[in-house]
Formats: C-alpha cells, structure tokens, sequence
C-alpha cells in the first residue's frame, strides 16, 4: 500500500515529530521540493510528513536527520518517538527540570485545536491567568532555576493570543467556585486574576461556567482534564496534568468518558449570567 494511501489522523507525538521535522528543514534554508529530491521521495510525502498528514517511520526520521546533518542524540531521540508514535496510549514521563518542555507540548496542541473544554478544581487555566498568577504558581513546588521559571511564565501568557487572533479558539470551560476563591498570589495578585477572567467573559468565544460549592458534590469530582478539538475530522485529544507528567489521551474509547463527564458538568454549571453574578459578588466582597 502506497504512503499516501496509509495516511490517518496524527497522534500527539506523530505531531510534534512533524514540527520538529519542519523546524529542521526551515533552519536549513531549503524548501520541501529541495528535501524530497535529495531524499528520493515527492514532494507531497514530504508535504504530508511536516504537517503530521503521514505517518513518518523510523527509517524516515533517519533519512531526514542524516540529510540535515542534525547531532546524534537530537537524532537518536526523534527516531525514539517515531518508533513508539503509534503505540495506543501514550503517558510521557518527564522530570522536574523538564517540565516546560511539556507546556511547550501543550501549547503547540492548543495552537493547532480549534476548539477546548476545560474542568479545573482549584486552579486558573494556564489559558486565563495573569502574568502575576502565573508567576505565583510557578514558584510553587520544586523551584526551577531562572530560566525554567520565566519560561513557565511566559509559555502561559504566549497562550492567550489563540484567544484573540484571526481564527480564535472555542473554548468552554467549567470552573469550581473553589477556583475563584484561593488567594493564589496575595489578594492584589488575586484579584487582578478575579478581575481578569470577569474581562474574558465578555469574549464571544469564550464561555466560562461556575459550580457552585452549595451545589454539593457534582460529577468527576476530583478529577480536572481538558479536551482539544480540531478541524478537519481530526479525533478530540485529552489532556491530564499530573505533578510532573502529562497524560494524552489519544483513544476514542479514553476520551469519550471525559467527553461525557465534561457534559455532566456543563449541565450542572451556572449559566453565564448567573456565573458572572457569583464572580462579581466574590470581587465585591473582598474590595
């Protein structure tokens, strides 16, 4: 069967293997028709393979690296990824130091979705906060160095254009009332974050919901997630924040139950007139 022919909807990693080939051939000055002569393959292949359309093998990565002359071990660990790229389930590791390399991942998702759902219980989505929110929180834990630190920082606020450019991201989310009311920060710093999700509200395509804390208990209690959607057919992409790990979940039979859950809790939010109220209430009330 014919490359072409095997092409299907790209995975996380078949994703970010496509990026990095592109990155490769536009730091090397030459265009994809240049490419895919010295490489002996068309110019469509090497088309489908920088936009994650083609599933790249092993052999594949290899070609390129060597054609682009990229270090062994920046070589070696792409061949890695496109061994196991296919595999059903994907938890990638990562360390402390890491981490920000798992936000880049992320944010490289997001910028290609065209739509996300987003459960949090007590945090800000990274997509929301302010710079002083989002300094405040990544100073928590194991303390980055400087540079990880700014990068943590930066990656989160770079984010917030996909909510306000040319073809702006859907996003509905769903909020606990708990998320509002944790002084992350200092209260200045909180309330400039109160006040700012109160501004996104007003975005036509942002719809942000509460649950109240008197509703009680609610569905996936304990368990924050978010899902991206995309165009094109493409299948939804779960997305789990652990302490140090990001869990995708590529799957249609892993995502459906946190598509279901997100209904549940969508149904059980405020509306967003009602949500608005109880946010401007709790501003109010620590003014």
């Amino acid at each position: 069967m014919p490359d072409e022919a095997k092409a299907k909807t790209s995975g996380v990693r078949m994703r970010r293997i496509a990026r990095t080939i592109a990155a490769w051939r536009l730091e090397s000055g030459q265009d994809q028709l240049d490419v895919a002569k010295a490489v002996g393959w068309s110019n469509a292949k090497q088309s489908r393979i920088e936009t994650a359309k083609l599933p790249i093998t092993p052999a594949d990565v290899m070609t390129l690296a060597l054609h682009f002359s990229r270090p062994p071990e920046e070589r070696d660990a792409l061949f890695r990824d496109a061994q196991t790229a296919h595999s059903p389930r994907w938890l990638e590791q990562i360390s402390a130091d890491a981490f920000a390399a798992d936000v880049r991942e992320y944010v490289a998702l997001e910028s290609e979705a065209s739509s996300v759902r987003i459960f949090k219980i007590d945090v800000v989505p990274g997509l929301f906060q302010t710079e002083g929110y989002a300094r405040a929180i990544s100073k928590l834990g194991s303390a980055p160095d400087d540079e990880q630190y700014e990068e943590r920082v930066q990656a989160r606020i770079r984010r917030q254009a996909r909510l306000t450019d040319d073809s702006p991201l859907a996003v509905r989310c769903v909020l606990t009332e708990a998320v509002l009311r944790i002084q992350v920060g200092g209260r200045e710093t909180w309330l400039g974050q109160l006040r700012r999700i109160a501004e996104l509200m007003e975005l036509p395509n942002v719809d942000i919901r509460l649950l109240k804390s008197e509703r009680g208990a609610y569905y996936a209690m304990g368990y924050p997630f978010s899902i991206l959607g995309f165009d094109d057919n493409e299948p939804d992409i779960g997305y789990i924040e652990l302490l140090y790990a990001g869990v995708y979940l590529e799957q249609k039979a892993e995502v459906q139950p946190y598509v279901e859950a997100f209904d549940e809790l969508w149904a059980s939010a405020e509306e967003p007139d009602v949500s608005r109220e109880l946010l401007m209430e709790i501003i109010g009330a620590a003014g």
